[in-house]
């Protein structure tokens, strides 16, 4: 590669995979991240697939190296160690850094019964108005294409978010209702629905969402980003180099100063007069 004065460079950007799940949105922080010597890549997946990067290699071979870095969302009645030990992956191999809750909201169509609701003036639909209806709740992982624990994590749906699509789809319609986290159903943005925030239970707690990596992957690219989403600026070679180049500003000698003079009018002579003028008021 060659800039505009023909000088040739082979600075290779370095990659950064990241999974991705619907409702997710990093872009502030790839921008932040992004330079001319690392780049990101997102990896859309389904909810069901978000955890595929976690999993160890297969016995003899070797291990996958991306993607590095993902995110993973469970809800809030549950631990991180939990969600992995139910897919077969050991919860010490995995680093685990938390990053925000959702908080749930339901979908209804705009002639059902609970389009009437006012959040701005009632507040948050309580539990209980779900629990009185006669329709059904339509779950999303029920349309959810199935992920195979061997499914290669690079291998992206053709439209992710399937199973939310398909629910909001069958909502619409004046079936039922449909409870996503906030960001998701934000992600669709569908005028034909009425979003309502839902007030936590023991049903719809939340959600937990966090990154995720695999502890034999982790690296100095990887640390960067996660220093980048907790808010720190990303480190590189420049940062490094400023401030030795403030330590040689500091280090570097100041001018030469003239020494003070001694002459008649100088120190040794107003040293005589004050002598003088002492022995002169003595009588």
């Amino acid at each position: 590669m060659t800039d505009a004065s023909g000088t040739a460079h082979d600075t290779v950007a370095e990659t950064l995979f990241i999974v991705t799940v619907p409702g997710a949105t990093p872009s502030k922080w790839v921008e932040r991240f992004t330079s001319r010597h690392r780049a990101v890549q997102l990896v859309n997946q389904d909810e069901a697939a978000q955890i595929a990067h976690l999993r160890p290699a297969a016995e003899g071979e070797l291990p996958r190296g991306i993607p590095q870095l993902g995110y993973v969302r469970w809800r809030l009645d549950a631990s991180s160690s939990e969600v992995l030990a139910a897919a077969g992956i050991e919860p010490e191999q995995v680093h685990v850094v938390t990053l925000y809750q959702e908080q749930p909201v339901v979908c209804v169509g705009r002639d059902h019964v609970l389009a009437a609701w006012d959040s701005d003036v009632d507040g948050p639909l309580p539990a209980a108005e779900l629990e009185a209806l006669d329709d059904a709740q339509v779950d999303p992982r029920d349309f959810a294409p199935v992920v195979a624990p061997e499914a290669d994590p690079l291998d992206v749906p053709e439209q992710p978010g399937a199973g939310e699509r398909m629910a909001l789809e069958i909502v619409a319609s004046g079936a039922g209702y449909t409870v996503l986290p906030a960001s998701v159903a934000r992600m669709f943005g569908r005028r034909d629905l009425v979003t309502l925030p839902l007030e936590p239970s023991a049903a719809h707690p939340g959600w937990q969402v966090a990154l995720a990596w695999r502890r034999d992957l982790d690296s100095e690219l990887v640390q960067d980003f996660i220093g980048v989403a907790r808010g720190r600026r990303p480190s590189s070679s420049r940062s490094s180099a400023v401030p030795e180049q403030r330590q040689q500003k500091q280090e570097k000698p100041s001018k030469k100063q003239p020494a003070p003079k001694t002459g008649k009018k100088g120190a040794k002579g107003a040293k005589t007069t004050a002598k003088k003028g002492t022995r002169g008021r003595r009588r």
